[in-house]
């Protein structure tokens, strides 16, 4: 089924859901949380939130309420902070105290965590708590390409509605240039190392200037310098965390090659051969190791340690004895 095919299927799926009235209280919508989940979920709640007879109609006030992320009835949740998580703060003193109010419209109350699987332990346990008590007339969606990361019990309590495709369908600028320098493999010497470690350094010096050239255009001449600072590192840091994320999965997807996994469980399909000729010769330790290099590399990042540091240092480490 192609990625249009399924996002198809899961749209009907939920507007017969909703036409019947079996709307779920809770939806984990498996995709990418910037590309085809957050376009499900912005189309669920048109149907949700439509005045028309017809729904979605796509042209009345709620639904381009819902696309603008300005209905008042739509709580949005994004990962916060340095390290780009959602907090406990926000899920108590934000979605929770919302969620169980009375809608101001009088009708359905959402909330939508984007890139749920970022939540802290903690906003996890007392996210737990809003799914085990659901107000009326409520729906909460989660969206995530990294399900594995959510609590089993979250997961438990959710309908699931995956759509096709993964990182694949990743639209940002770096995605590209990443894959190439995935597809080269482990370096097989200091001088690869600092070559990898440079070139992960310039895909996140562009980044930074896009970052910073888009904030520009959108925050206009009379925006406050400091504001448009903290804007364009908070763009930085939530992009370097999707593209350390996508070094992580593609390491994952290795190791699952080296155990012979079948290729159904692969995070990167497109890539699955240049997975598998990276996985061949390595054992599980080497493949475990691999991935662990990541998660140390992924920690020094979020302690603000220098970019260009924490890549030569980690990828230093992977060179072949």
């Amino acid at each position: 089924m192609s990625s249009i095919d399924s996002f198809t299927a899961a749209f009907e799926g939920l507007r017969q859901g909703f036409e019947s009235g079996r709307t779920a209280h809770a939806y984990l919508v498996v995709g990418s949380p910037r590309g085809n989940a957050l376009a499900l979920a912005e189309s669920f709640l048109e149907l949700l939130f439509c005045s028309a007879k017809n729904r979605p109609c796509g042209e009345c006030a709620g639904c381009a309420r819902v696309r603008s992320h300005e209905h008042p009835d739509i709580i949005w949740l994004h990962p916060e902070s340095k390290s780009r998580r959602i907090s406990i703060e926000q899920i108590r003193e934000i979605l929770s105290p919302r969620m169980a109010q009375t809608s101001y419209e009088g009708g359905w109350k959402a909330g939508v965590l984007v890139h749920a699987d970022r939540m802290t332990d903690g906003a996890a346990n007392a996210f737990l708590k809003t799914l085990e008590e659901p107000p009326g007339r409520s729906v909460l969606l989660l969206l995530s390409d990294a399900p594995q990361h959510l609590l089993p019990t979250i997961v438990s309590r959710c309908q699931r509605v995956v759509l096709g495709g993964g990182a694949d369908e990743e639209t940002g600028e770096w995605v590209a240039p990443l894959l190439e320098i995935l597809r080269s493999g482990p370096p097989a010497g200091p001088l690869e190392a600092r070559l990898q470690a440079g070139l992960l350094k310039s895909l996140l010096d562009a980044v930074k200037e896009g970052a910073a050239a888009d904030v520009e255009k959108k925050g206009g001449a009379e925006e406050d310098e400091e504001v448009m600072e903290a804007r364009i590192a908070a763009r930085v840091v939530e992009v370097r965390s999707d593209i350390m994320r996508a070094i992580l999965l593609w390491k994952r997807d290795v190791l699952l090659k080296v155990l012979r996994m079948d290729d159904r469980y692969l995070h990167f399909q497109a890539e699955r051969e240049a997975v598998g000729r990276q996985a061949d010769g390595l054992t599980y330790a080497q493949a475990l190791a691999d991935l662990r290099a990541v998660e140390i590399m992924i920690s020094r990042l979020e302690r603000n340690l220098p970019p260009e540091a924490v890549f030569g240092v980690g990828l230093a480490n992977r060179i072949p004895a």
